[in-house]
């Protein structure tokens, strides 16, 4: 006999999935049995929101399905932020929710609620799992949140149903979508778009975000001398040391970054997904429009669609045609001058921007680094130098604090050899302060660096923009090392350079959290 729960553990691991991450209840304790029978491991969050935050980055990072558990009732609306963030930020998970016995649903009122409608819109499927089905519903549900655009995917268990008996049916294994032929036609009118432009432009978002990509995309820009901007989810996917990278949409400064898109004259957007922007696109360049599916959200009008992987589109594009350069690299060296200076700002009080830059000089080229929602958001989003695809990760579309740390987690568990941090402002860890206890409990040796300034700053600025007083929007300063040693792990408070140099000494290679809260000069954000 293999239960249902083991049936769907094995499943999962065959698929590549290590860990799973929740907080049980009553009902789901057969299923989590049935998981670490079939050798996947339970990780205990301390909220369930943490542990699909956690999920989705262990599949932003890998590529194969997150998976997250949760009860009942409180323990699947606990879920749904999470969740959420899952859906708009494209990361494949597996959400498994407990349920009451099917043959007591209809009766009973304690803890009941239809968790397929709570989760249909903020998941691309739902499906109850039975001892009938339960072989067909994973097999689908993976192949559904891999599939463009990714996402989450609910599976609710009865919970009757994890210890009874399958009914194993043979199945194909899923398999990778099928790549469609890419457009000749379209391939010729975008070379022509690029050749009668003077001055193009690539925007590299969350579909380009891969290492197969990199490669294609640095050597079609430099054949055509065309700078590069990326959205947060792509950063990586170009060095940014690179003479053509300009900066990151969305973060510090983006205004003068759109700015600089109102000269273009053509913009080739790689792999965009539209939720990755927070304003709509009025610029009046031509588009060009490279992804794996058509431009059918209409967010920015696109001359040229063309569809197909992206890494092999951009070498179509590139053979297609003698390269033309078309700016010159002092020009773009100008313009990357005197935005670094723009949104760095000299001060002689230690500002966030000083922070992200000793931080990065502490961390390998190839470090995980997550950071949470806020002005935190904005500077790290900018600030920080990513130089490989899939190694900055970022609640973006639903950009939901308490992210930061979770995913942190996540990303540590399943790559312990890697150095792990997070950049988190003090509003958004206190969300999600138990999970430094999670983080301690399964001895993950990565940084957690505190932005300090008591206060929900980007939120704040805004009140004082419009001439309204701070309100609701300030809190009394936390002691952050005393808060790191409540959950075990060493803590230290930075105010200067010199302090936050020695306090990230070692950085690279922890063998424990380490949390170090920097009180910084929030005037800099200011930019």
């Amino acid at each position: 006999m293999v239960s249902v729960a083991r049936l769907v553990g094995e499943r999962l691991r065959e698929a590549g999935v290590r860990y799973v991450l929740g907080h049980p209840g009553g009902e789901v304790i057969e299923l989590i049995e049935g998981f670490r029978e079939a050798g996947l491991e339970f990780v205990l969050t301390r909220h369930e929101t943490a542990a699909a935050f956690a999920a989705e980055a262990m599949a932003a990072a890998s590529g194969v399905p997150g998976v997250c558990v949760a009860t009942l009732g409180p323990g699947a609306t606990n879920l749904t932020t999470g969740v959420a963030h899952a859906f708009l930020d494209r990361g494949p998970l597996l959400v498994f929710t407990g349920q009451l016995p099917a043959d007591r649903f209809a009766i009973a009122t304690h803890q009941k609620l239809d968790t397929g409608a709570l989760f249909r819109p903020i998941t691309k499927w739902q499906a109850t799992l039975t001892p009938a089905n339960a072989s067909a519903v994973v097999e689908r549900a993976l192949r559904v949140a891999l599939a463009h655009r990714r996402g989450p995917v609910l599976l609710e268990v009865p919970s009757d149903v994890p210890k009874r008996e399958a009914l194993d049916v043979a199945l194909p294994r899923f398999v990778t979508q099928p790549t469609l032929a890419i457009d000749a036609d379209a391939v010729r009118d975008a070379v022509a778009r690029l050749r009668e432009s003077a001055r193009p432009l690539l925007l590299a978002g969350m579909d380009a975000n891969d290492d197969a990509v990199a490669e294609p995309l640095r050597r079609f820009a430099e054949a055509w001398c065309a700078p590069i901007m990326v959205s947060p989810k792509a950063k990586g996917i170009v060095r940014e040391d690179h003479e053509l990278f300009l900066g990151t949409l969305e973060g510090l400064g983006t205004a003068y970054l759109y700015d600089y898109i109102d000269t273009c004259d053509l913009v080739i957007m790689v792999g965009l997904d539209p939720v990755e922007l927070d304003r709509d696109w009025t610029a009046k360049a031509r588009v060009v429009h490279v992804g794996p599916l058509p431009n059918d959200d209409r967010y920015y009008a696109s001359d040229v669609e063309v569809v197909g992987r992206v890494d092999d589109v951009l070498e179509r594009l590139r053979l297609a045609a003698a390269p033309q350069p078309k700016l010159k690299p002092e020009d773009l060296r100008a313009f990357r001058d005197a935005f670094s200076a723009r949104i760095r700002p000299e001060r002689a009080t230690l500002t966030a921007q000083r922070v992200l830059a000793e931080l990065r000089e502490a961390l390998p080229e190839d470090a995980l680094v997550t950071t949470d929602v806020g002005y935190n958001k904005a500077v790290t989003t900018q600030c920080w130098r990513a130089y490989r695809p899939r190694t900055f990760f970022v609640s973006n579309g639903l950009s939901s604090m308490g992210y930061g740390l979770p995913a942190a987690i996540g990303l540590k568990l399943q790559q312990r050899e890697r150095a792990v941090a997070c950049v988190v402002g003090d509003g958004g860890l206190g969300m999600v302060a138990a999970e430094l206890e999670t983080a301690a409990r399964c001895g993950l040796g990565l940084l957690v660096v505190v932005l300090s300034d008591d206060a929900l700053s980007q939120i704040r600025a805004g009140q004082e923009r419009r001439g309204y007083p701070a309100t609701g929007t300030t809190f009394r300063a936390v002691d952050h090392v005393a808060l790191a040693r409540a959950f075990g792990i060493e803590g230290v408070e930075v105010s200067t350079v010199d302090e936050l140099r020695e306090a990230l000494r070692g950085a690279a290679a922890l063998e424990r959290p380490r949390l170090v809260a920097a009180r910084i000069d929030a005037t800099a954000y200011a930019v």
